[in-house]
């Protein structure tokens, strides 16, 4: 019987072993009840909790609008509380989208992503996805420099009909719609967060939703120290008169203005190709376990233990349909069974068995291995551990494709120790009745398990339903039965095990809360240890957020010294009429309307051609929108023009045969700044518009 999938994927064991190292370290001064790495999902939601709170009050005060948006922000900012305010919010939002980001990777090292667990997977990328939109927004409703240059990326993607919006001289009124409708989006589709993290832990049992207290405490005490000590002052407000040649950007949120600048489209596929393939992870790489469960129905006295402490709730009750004592058995649900074994630990009547792992074959497998180890004649001691241990280092065995139970030796300084390792998809799927007989009659001296720690099981919660199971078995605590947790990949903790259960005095034991006996073998520290370990935590996480604030950074940008845009939208002439109007409609026809302008049809193409000190520098045409070609043609260019006085000259032809001349004019274009030019179909020509879409 060899263990499934999880153990067979070295590469990615090996990436998942670097980062439970960093994990292992944490704990040798957190320990691991006090290891924020193991609660970055309920950090996430305290931190949108943050997040409400601050927005709200941002909110009270914040006026949308060209003319408003900034002096507003700039008022709130002016405040010690506004700035505050302002500050705790783009720090929590960094330190979400972290978060999140590191919640994720987490999940997909320890191959948490397949199976039962897809719809997990899938929700928390859409939930990623969608905080980052919101932050995005965020950066833009103050209308700084930072929301100019967004803006400016915006109107080379949707290209002259957002233009003519934010870049036109009544900017003003063009935009304040815009300004509304990403304001509302901005807290609208914070409110959908709420129902994606409901579909995010759908098929979860009890989910955790809230951080621990001692956590959330300092998460609050870091952001506010943070802001404190680097408060988000705001930008200077946007001028697209100016050449923006210098921003500040925050690389978690706006990357991709630096990024898609420097790289172009290649980037936005190299994002969409990244996108897909984590999207599709669960069906690249499936999970193949030892499950599903399967019930013995026979057996079955429909108690509901199993179904209780399933954590994914892949055991339901169902009625029986033949005569029998109990009204009620137990049903698996194949396609959301995660092979953990947890229900089995729980079932005294042993009434469930692994589809890949029937109980009475593993329980031989573990007497031969008991048998065999007893052959050298030393004490033999049963050491029950998880895959992740297994898999990642923490046990030294021969392979990580090895069967459910292997005799092994190992040399520690009173001699060589004989032990039966057992290896299980989780220990939360050992039944204490199956180590009983070994205790007291099999021949072994002592049992030791190697759990994960509590807040980091593969499964959830094997290791609190293992506690649960053995809280009334004090007989079985009182003989020489040990609990370690332990980062997976510590191999230390191994050998304090081993050395435990042979009764060394120098490894000292404490108690647990949850009737858990962990080694602890750290003594002499200057300071009490929940005061050294809360001190150590708080640096932990202050060190999580200060990587927010290393994220907000100026950027350079490369670009002209100084430029002209064109802007038109512009209908040209009726080309073809698509039919005809009678005599009697004709004559209902008001004073100067033709019978074009009533049918309409398909228009002529706009061509524009644009000298500059007598030399052609654009000539293009601009096809009319709309299906049959009878609407709009927009334009928009963005041309680099060396500072000093320059003879503009722009001609254009909207019949298909004349040109004709709509601006001509001698310009000053200082050195930094940008001139406009924008066409007005009431005049008939394009106007000048220096002051290019700031607000008086």
């Amino acid at each position: 019987m060899r263990i499934p999938t999880y153990l067979q994927r070295r590469w990615m064991r090996w990436l998942e072993g670097l980062w439970t190292r960093g994990e292992a370290l944490l704990n040798r001064v957190l320990t691991p009840a006090f290891n924020p790495f193991y609660h970055l999902g309920t950090l996430a939601l305290f931190l949108l909790m943050v997040l409400a709170v601050s927005g709200v009050y941002l909110t009270v005060f914040y006026r949308p609008g060209a003319t408003r948006a900034y002096e507003t922000t700039l008022g709130i900012s002016q405040t010690t509380l506004g700035l505050w305010m302002r500050t705790i919010h783009r720090y929590a939002a960094d330190g979400l989208l972290l978060v999140v980001v590191l919640h994720a990777l987490k999940m997909f090292l320890s191959e948490r992503f397949a199976a039962a667990r897809w719809v997990a997977w899938l929700t928390g990328w859409l939930l990623t996805l969608l905080i980052w939109v919101i932050g995005v927004m965020g950066y833009w409703l103050p209308w700084d420099q930072t929301a100019q240059w967004i803006t400016e990326f915006l109107v080379q993607v949707l290209g002259p009909s957002m233009a003519l919006t934010f870049l036109g001289p009544d900017v003003a009124s063009k935009s304040f719609a815009f300004f509304v409708i990403v304001l509302f989006l901005h807290i609208f589709l914070s409110v959908l967060i709420l129902l994606g993290f409901l579909l995010h832990i759908l098929r979860l049992s009890r989910p955790r939703w809230l951080a621990p207290r001692w956590l959330m405490v300092q998460a609050g005490l870091a952001l506010t120290l943070l802001a404190v000590m680097a408060p988000a002052y705001l930008e200077p407000k946007a001028d697209f008169s100016r050449i923006l040649d210098r921003a500040t950007v925050d690389w978690f949120y706006l990357a991709f203005l630096p990024l898609s600048e420097r790289w172009g489209a290649g980037f936005w596929w190299g994002v969409i190709a990244v996108l897909v393939v984590l999207i599709a992870l669960p069906w690249l790489l499936p999970d193949r376990h030892a499950g599903p469960a399967r019930i013995v129905e026979h057996l079955c006295t429909g108690c509901g233990l199993g179904a209780l402490k399933c954590p994914y709730q892949a055991i339901e009750l169902v009625p029986r349909g033949e005569e029998s004592a109990f009204k009620f058995m137990a049903a698996i649900r194949p396609n959301l069974c995660v092979g953990c074994g947890l229900c089995l630990g729980t079932c005294a009547v042993i009434s469930i068995d692994l589809d890949a792992r029937p109980t009475q074959d593993f329980l031989q497998e573990v007497r031969q291995a008991v048998a065999q180890a007893k052959q050298h004649g030393d004490p033999v001691f049963l050491v029950v551990t998880c895959q992740r241990h297994l898999a990642l280092g923490s046990l030294p065995v021969p392979s990580p494709t090895m069967p459910a139970a292997i005799s092994q030796r190992v040399v520690l300084k009173g001699g060589e120790v004989s032990f039966v390792l057992v290896a299980l998809p989780c220990v939360g799927m050992l039944n204490p009745e199956w180590i009983r007989p070994f205790l007291q009659e099999g021949g072994v001296q002592g049992v030791g398990v190697l759990s994960c720690p509590t807040q980091d099981c593969g499964f959830r919660e094997g290791p609190f339903w293992l506690a649960q199971n053995l809280k009334y078995r004090r007989n079985l605590l009182a003989q020489n039965f040990f609990w370690l947790e332990a980062a997976p990949g510590e191999r230390q903790s191994f050998l304090r095990l081993l050395r435990a259960l042979r009764g060394e005095p120098h490894a000292a034991l404490r108690a647990s809360q949850q009737i858990t006996q962990v080694l602890e073998t750290r003594e002499g520290r200057r300071f009490p240890r929940a005061v050294w370990r809360l001190a150590a935590t708080f640096l932990a996480v202050m060190l999580l957020f200060g990587v927010s604030w290393t994220a907000i950074q100026p950027v350079e940008r490369t670009v002209p010294p100084s430029g002209l845009r064109v802007l038109m939208a512009h209908t040209g002439q009726i080309k073809s009429v698509e039919g005809e109007l009678s005599e009697a409609m004709q004559t209902k026809l008001p004073p100067g309307v033709t019978a074009s302008q009533v049918l309409g049809g398909e228009r002529y193409p706009v061509h524009l051609r644009l000298e500059v000190d007598g030399q052609v520098v654009l000539e293009r045409t601009y096809e009319p929108s709309g299906l049959r070609r009878e609407g709009l043609a927009y334009a928009f260019e963005n041309l680099a023009l060396k500072p000093g006085i320059h003879q503009i000259r722009l001609s254009l032809m909207d019949d298909g045969r004349t040109w004709r001349v709509v601006f001509n004019d001698r310009v000053d274009v200082t050195p930094g700044s940008v001139l406009t030019l924008i066409f007005d179909d009431e005049q008939g020509r394009f106007i000048l518009v220096p002051a290019f879409g700031s607000s008086p």
